[in-house]
């Protein structure tokens, strides 16, 4: 083989070299976006290992330190001491009693109301994509001092979360998915305009870089946040609700009420919603009411059910 020592543009050597160099280069390159593009699912790691557990909790629930976000003085408020300083965008989003006709205040209110106003209670709540303005957790833990824990999948809404709840000590935002089996895995994130998806596909026409995140059991969230008693969890997980409930040991749970929330252009929803009302009355939730296409489940305890029959007997003539 002829050895290329002083090469000159041109030269079969110097072709050659560009050649394997661009080769070695692209396979490099397209193996990469192989890797980034799969699903690891970690089929022998049970929901409840401790090992998982102690991961979760130490490295994605992590308690972050205050970060100093840009303030600005109220100068033209009355109220306050010679002008206040307010973290920017904190409250604007919860100003409910402003709107209190559209979907989200009626729904924050609907489950205090059924909660009887319960204060010191607990959310658990993942909404995606445009599903994140639905979100009543943060209203709840500002007004009634729940505990909510909020997973985000999608690292610049994550990043706003926290932000927009950097000043309630009681909300934690947690940067993953909720797996809908019922073991952890990592997939990739797919921007689509104003939707965020997560699957496996890929999609060789895409030249812009996708993001990867770690799913986890929801009863593994809850084992991790020391808490498996819930006033609210609320599911909003472009059509896999289904399958994320199916993964709850409901006999090492306690959850009072149950919100699913579908995207509009959702398919199938009255088949879908059949299916998924008839599992949870297995598991004793019935379905109360619904805003649209977001369903509210309540769990029918003892009491609830005689206070209902009470109610039938009363009404009878």
């Amino acid at each position: 083989m002829q050895e290329c020592s002083v090469m000159k543009m041109g030269d079969p050597c110097a072709i050659s070299l560009t050649y394997r160099y661009r080769t070695v280069r692209e396979i490099r390159h397209q193996q990469f976006r192989l890797n980034m593009s799969r699903d690891y699912e970690l089929y022998n790691v049970a929901q409840d290992d401790p090992q998982l557990i102690a991961f979760l909790r130490e490295i994605h629930m992590r308690k972050y330190p205050l970060h100093p976000f840009k303030t600005h003085t109220d100068e033209t408020s009355g109220s306050g001491v010679g002008g206040a300083h307010v973290l920017v965008g904190i409250d604007q989003h919860l100003n409910f009693s402003a709107h209190p006709n559209e979907l989200t205040p009626k729904m924050a209110y609907f489950v205090a109301n059924l909660l009887n106003g319960k204060a010191n209670g607990a959310v658990i709540q993942s909404l995606t994509g445009t599903l994140g303005h639905l979100m009543t957790a943060p209203w709840l833990s500002e007004t009634l001092n729940w505990a909510a824990l909020i997973i985000e999948p999608e690292p610049r809404r994550y990043f706003t979360l926290r932000k927009q709840n950097a000043l309630r000590p009681r909300v934690q935002v947690v940067h993953a998915c909720v797996s809908p089996n019922s073991y952890p895995k990592e997939v990739t994130i797919h921007n689509e305009e104003s939707e965020v998806r997560i699957n496996s596909l890929l999609d060789e026409e895409t030249s812009w870089f996708n993001s990867r995140v770690k799913c986890f059991p929801l009863y593994t969230i809850m084992l991790a946040s020391s808490r498996v008693e819930y006033d609210l969890l609320s599911l909003g997980v472009h059509g896999h609700e289904l399958e994320i409930l199916q993964t709850l040991p409901f006999d090492k749970v306690k959850i009072e009420v149950i919100s699913i929330h579908l995207l509009e252009d959702q398919e199938d929803v009255s088949k879908y919603m059949t299916t998924l009302s008839k599992f949870l009355q297995t598991k004793s939730y019935r379905l109360l009411d619904k805003f649209g296409r977001n369903y509210f489940y309540q769990r029918q305890t003892t009491t609830n059910r005689t206070r209902k029959k009470d109610t039938l007997v009363l009404k009878t003539p």
